[in-house]
């Protein structure tokens, strides 16, 4: 795989594993049936995870930014990624390991007592906050890869930079003769023309 595609692959990656923690954010991690309640308690992954959706949102930016950066800016890049997956896994984890810890707060609220247990006949869990921490795992992975890979990559965008090289060849001599006939070398027309 040449270095070009290898950074197309990571960087779809990486947008996929934001994408995929935003998505998982607004799906329904949980829900909780309550006694003497007409309806269940839903938890969304916004409020189970508040984290998710924000280090998402960080994922997909950084990985549009690794499109132009540069060496230096890459490694910067991989390392923020490697944090942002770790995140991500934090905030979505414990919503897979444990039910009540996504539906807690919203019971309490339902209810408006702490004591939740006695209140709460059932709780199921949704595969949302597995997606979750699949995301956060992808962009701990790429952020790994862009460290031991990204030097490899060519830097991007350099067709927008100005090139302080390319400057327009001149002759020193034929100025200093333009300034001896009286016109001046630096009008745009012809410099050796002492008629203008």
């Amino acid at each position: 795989m040449t270095a070009a595609r290898e950074r197309l692959v990571v960087v779809l990656g990486i947008l996929l594993a934001g994408a995929l923690a935003v998505l998982a954010s607004t799906q329904t991690f949980a829900t909780a049936t309550l006694a003497g309640a007409r309806a269940p308690v839903v938890v969304a992954g916004s409020a189970a995870a508040p984290a998710l959706a924000p280090l998402g949102i960080v994922a997909l930016a950084l990985g549009i930014a690794l499109t132009i950066a540069g060496r230096a800016a890459r490694v910067v890049l991989g390392a923020v990624l490697v944090l942002i997956g770790a995140g991500v896994v934090a905030s979505a984890l414990p919503n897979v390991l444990d039910d009540a810890a996504g539906t807690k707060d919203a019971v309490v609220s339902a209810i408006g007592v702490t004591d939740v247990a006695p209140f709460v006949l059932a709780r199921a869990g949704t595969a949302w906050p597995v997606l979750g921490v699949v995301a956060g795992a992808l962009a701990v992975l790429l952020g790994l890869v862009v460290l031991v890979r990204g030097a490899r990559w060519s830097t991007g965008g350099r067709r927008f930079r100005s090139d302080a090289a390319v400057v327009a060849s001149t002759d020193p001599i034929s100025e200093w003769d333009a300034l001896s006939r009286g016109a001046d070398p630096t009008d745009a027309g012809d410099p050796a023309d002492p008629d203008r």
